[in-house]
This record gives C-alpha cells, structure tokens and sequence, in this order.
C-alpha cells in the first residue's frame, strides 16, 4: 500500500469528477482503454469520482467517442508541488543544503549509550570520555577509539575493561567493572565466594545450592561469621586437596534487631518564594552556544537549578529522532529557611511514617514473630524504637579473597 501511494505521488494523480449523464459511457471507456483507476464513487446526485494518474487521464481525454465534460477536481503528487513552487528557488536550495547538512552530520557522534555498569553512573562515565575527547558532537575520523579506551581503563580504578564502537552515528560503551562485590549477582559470575552472617540469631534452616555448609539448625551463630564455605574438600579429608566455589544458597535463622528512627523537635523547613531564569545555552555538536546571560549579582540564599532538554525532532511519532542538541536552562530559587518547632504528638507521627518506610525496606522477605515499640523523648527530640523477632535470611555473599 504505501508503495502503491509512493509511486502515485511521484507520478501524479488527479481527482475527476464526471456527471451523472455520462458515467456509464465514463465506466465502459476505462474498462475498454484497460485505464487504471481507484476508489470510483457515485455522489448524491449521480455523478462519479474518481482518481486517476496524469497520463492514463490524458488517453481517457483522446478515447473516441462523444465529448464528456470531465471536471478536475484537485490534482495531487510531486509534479504539481514543482509546478507550484518552481519559482521559488529558496526551496530547491534548502533541500541541496538539507542533503548535503545530513551526509556531514553522519561524521560526528550524535549519542553516546552506556552499557555493562552498576556502580558508575553513566553520566560520570560519559564525562570521563567527553574529556578524553569523545563526546556527542565529536568528529568521528579524528577519534582514535583506542587511546582513549586504554587512557580511559588508566584514569578510572573502578574499570577493568571498556570499548566505544560506532554504530552509525551513536557511540555505544561497553564497561566491565572491577568491583567484584558488586558484580557477584550477576548471572554466571563464578567469583569463588563464602556465605557469611549478617546478624547475630539461631538457625533455623538452611537451603544451599553449592558450597560447604558449616553451621546447622538449633545453632547460635554472631554476625560475620562464616555459614556456607566456598572451600570444598576433594578426596579424603587427610590429604588436604580442595578446590574453590561460589557458594549459593539461603541460611535462616531467628533473629531480635532494633531499627530505630530519631525526629528532633526543631526541624528546619525550606520555602520557595519565587524563581528567574539566568542563563540560557545551546549545546550544538559540543558546542556551547549561550542564548542569555546573567549580569547581575545574584541575591544570597538562592539556589541554582540547571535542567537539561535533549531536543527531539518528531518527538510524538515512535520516539522521534533525538537531535546532537542540548538546551540548557539555568535558573535561581530565592529560599527561606525557617525553623518549625513541632509538638510531641506531631514529631511521633513522622517518626512512624519513616519506621514504616524503614521497616520494609529491612524487613521486606522477613516472616515477622513479634514485634514491640518503645518511645524515648527529651526536650529537643523523639526517638522510636522497634524490637523485631523474626525469621530472616542472614546469608551475605562474600568473595574468598575480598575484604
């Protein structure tokens, strides 16, 4: 379908529109001249539409017969806007610049995509490399993609491994992170590794996958101490040969925690009262183009707030096309910081809003035994407590070898 139209759009198409007199002799002459024709109507009095291309209209026109008074009703395609505009050489020339803007632009980095991090942000990994000059805006043949991913590994502990590869015109970045810790869920990671104690508390079972395990239900055991050995024995015990694994597994056990929550009754509470913009920039291909400019010495408690807008071009369509154009709007927040003085009853209520939040963040997989509450106060604060007994898993992974 969209081939259909492409190509009757270049061609050009009208819309015809004959009376009702003729339309069967109209009919009979397209079916006898074999004429291609589509969407033929018949109108509330009579008369047919139809449409037809340009040069199957002309050999309709020169059919024999006797003359029928056809009516153009619109005229459609590429031939017509040239006709139209053709006078107009502004509109010849923007599409030639259009050409030949959009072949350049496909030499420099429109987008630069991050992968393969956890710990670093992707923003502090694309700063590091906007800075060792591969950055959006850069110009793709003068990159050399090599120096900068061994400079970068150099200049940043925290990789072990990295490589920037064109895909058109976005530079995707794959990392590899040399914190091991932080690494050990991911799937397959086979970094040798023990179970270890998180709390103190009495086992209760335990559910392991691979690994020694060294503890066993009814047993007391004290935080950091060790659950699930990554060491495992080969052969008899007497001839010392092990060989190393990642542990896995779950070790439960009862245990009594205190989570506790601290509100002081002087509290300090910010108010906006009111905000300008001042400073505006356009970053183009890398580029910093400024747009307004703050003169003027900016009052004291004011805040500044930078926000960033990646333009996008037919954004409601798919997503759009992001542009290598960045609009940045600086602007200040003027503040008043005063202090709210809150009654005991009130600095309560916040201190269970928090405990509760608190609360499932450390207890979220935990099946709760009992639960008991104790308020301490003094004259500038209040402090709740909680005395939790459940059944948790206690398992910390720890790599062999890792402190």
């Amino acid at each position: 379908m969209f081939l259909f139209r492409l190509l009757n759009f270049l061609a050009g198409y009208l819309k015809v529109i004959c009376p009702a007199a003729f339309s069967r002799e109209v009919v009979n002459r397209l079916a006898r001249q074999e004429i291609d024709y589509w969407e033929l109507k018949r109108g509330a009095e009579g008369e047919l539409s139809f449409y037809i291309l340009e040069k199957e209209f002309r050999r309709l026109q020169k059919s024999e017969g006797e003359p029928i008074a056809y009516h153009v009703s619109r005229r459609y395609g590429l031939p017509q806007w040239l006709a139209r505009y053709h006078r107009r050489f502004g509109i010849p020339i923007g599409m030639i610049l259009l050409l030949v803007l959009t072949k350049l632009s496909t030499q420099f980095v429109w987008e630069v995509t991050v992968s393969g991090n956890e710990t670093l942000s992707d923003a502090a990994i694309i700063d590091s490399l906007e800075e060792l000059g591969c950055a959006v805006g850069s110009y793709i043949p003068d990159v050399d993609f090599y120096r900068i991913c061994h400079a970068f590994i150099l200049e940043n502990e925290e990789v072990s491994w990295i490589s920037v590869n064109m895909i058109g015109t976005t530079a995707r970045v794959e990392v590899i992170e040399t914190d091991v810790k932080g690494n050990l869920e991911e799937e397959g990671n086979g970094t040798p590794s023990n179970l270890v104690a998180r709390f103190d508390g009495e086992i209760v079972r335990t559910e392991t996958a691979s690994g020694k395990v060294t503890v066993m239900a009814g047993q007391t055991v004290t935080a950091g101490q060790l659950l699930v050995s990554g060491v495992v024995d080969i052969g008899r015990e007497e001839e010392g040969r092990f060989h190393l694994v990642r542990a896995r597994g779950k070790v439960y056990a009862q245990t009594t925690r205190r989570i506790s929550v601290e509100v002081p009754l002087n509290r300090e509470k910010i108010t906006v009262l009111g905000e300008e913009v001042v400073e505006k920039t356009i970053k183009f291909f890398g580029k910093n183009i400024k747009l307004k400019e703050n003169s003027s010495i900016l009052p004291e408690g004011c805040a500044i707030i930078e926000k960033s807008r990646r333009l996008v071009l037919w954004e409601q369509l798919a997503g759009g096309i992001p542009l290598p154009i960045y609009l940045t709007t600086s602007t200040y927040e003027l503040r008043e910081t005063t202090t709210v003085l809150l009654t005991r009853d009130e600095a309560l209520a916040v201190a269970r809003q928090e405990m509760a939040e608190l609360f499932q963040h450390e207890f979220a997989e935990a099946d709760i035994l009992s639960r008991a509450e104790s308020i301490e106060e003094s004259e500038d604060r209040v402090v709740l407590h909680w005395d939790i007994v459940s059944v948790e898993n206690i398992a910390h992974e720890v790599p062999i070898g890792v402190s």
